[in-house]
């Protein structure tokens, strides 16, 4: 059998190898794609397909110098716009989370029929439900308080999108770390609020860097909340797309352009967290250890 199986091996190997540089280039191509896209000419892209720059085509930074030039102000703005919802959103939404999964994960409740599980189905439900169902509600209530087209009431429209998911996966990462280390902590005279800043969000930090995540890449990607509730000041990087996209003839190269220009700050997030969460969650605590 020990035969047989190292025999096996190399063909295993190679289906392996051979499925995971299939799912590379699927998953890989439309961002080459994009990429090259934004160094081609109006000719190039209605001409082709050109695919290898310098081969198929010349390159040119036609795209770049527009983006650097007229449209700076509009890609300038939604981008800040997009940067603002995105980090602040997702930051008030796991602090918020914090505390209420903290909440969870140690106090047993009681509401009627609903106990703790039950609430926390409940909250996550709202965040199942697709946000084009709310829309028109929260537009509704948005033109009454008048916040419509605001930054203020943007944040709150991410922070309303992005709690309930950080609240459930943080109450189960809550639920792991042992409640004898806030005894131990209440023994030495922590209060309550000292021994959840000192000893619980501490051990917590992997699971809010990636509920922060997380909450980041929704509100980053979001386009139905910015569609509806933005018109000019608050718009972000999405609409600002989709305004390029959206004449009778699409110019394909800027907007290529401006996608690349918008994968910037999540792959920056990610490389700026990624170490961390690595390196934390390997060692997170486990309530039965």
């Amino acid at each position: 059998m020990t035969t047989t199986s190292q025999e096996r091996r190399p063909g295993s190997w190679l289906l392996r190898t051979g499925l995971l540089a299939l799912w590379g280039l699927f998953a890989g191509f439309p961002v080459y794609w994009m990429a090259v896209t934004a160094f081609k000419q109006p000719r190039d892209i209605y001409q082709g397909p050109y695919f290898i720059p310098f081969v198929d085509f010349t390159p040119t930074l036609r795209a770049w110098e527009y983006i650097a030039g007229p449209a700076r102000d509009t890609v300038f703005h939604g981008l800040v716009n997009s940067l603002l919802f995105a980090a602040g959103s997702a930051f008030v939404a796991v602090v918020l989370g914090a505390f209420a999964a903290y909440g969870l994960a140690r106090y047993p409740y009681k509401y009627g029929p609903y106990r703790n599980d039950d609430l926390s189905l409940l909250i996550v439900s709202q965040r199942i439900m697709p946000p084009i169902v709310a829309v028109i509600a929260l537009f509704a209530m948005f033109r009454a308080a008048q916040l419509l087209d605001t930054r203020v009431g943007m944040l709150i429209a991410y922070t309303w999108f992005d709690l309930p998911l950080t609240v459930f996966l943080l109450t189960d990462f809550m639920r792991r770390i042992p409640v004898e280390l806030e005894q131990a902590a209440a023994l030495d005279g922590y209060g309550k609020f000292a021994q959840i800043w000192k000893v619980v969000l501490p051990l917590a930090m992997p699971g809010l860097a990636a509920a922060y995540l997380l909450s980041f890449f929704f509100s980053w990607n979001d386009f139905i909340l910015a569609l509806m509730l933005t018109f000019r000041d608050a718009v972000t990087l999405p609409i600002v797309i989709t305004n390029l996209s959206a004449q009778m003839e699409p110019r394909w190269w800027l907007i290529s352009a401006i996608g690349l220009l918008a994968m910037v700050p999540p792959i920056v997030a990610v490389s700026l967290l990624d170490r961390f969460i690595e390196r934390r969650v390997l060692h997170a605590p486990r309530g039965d250890e």
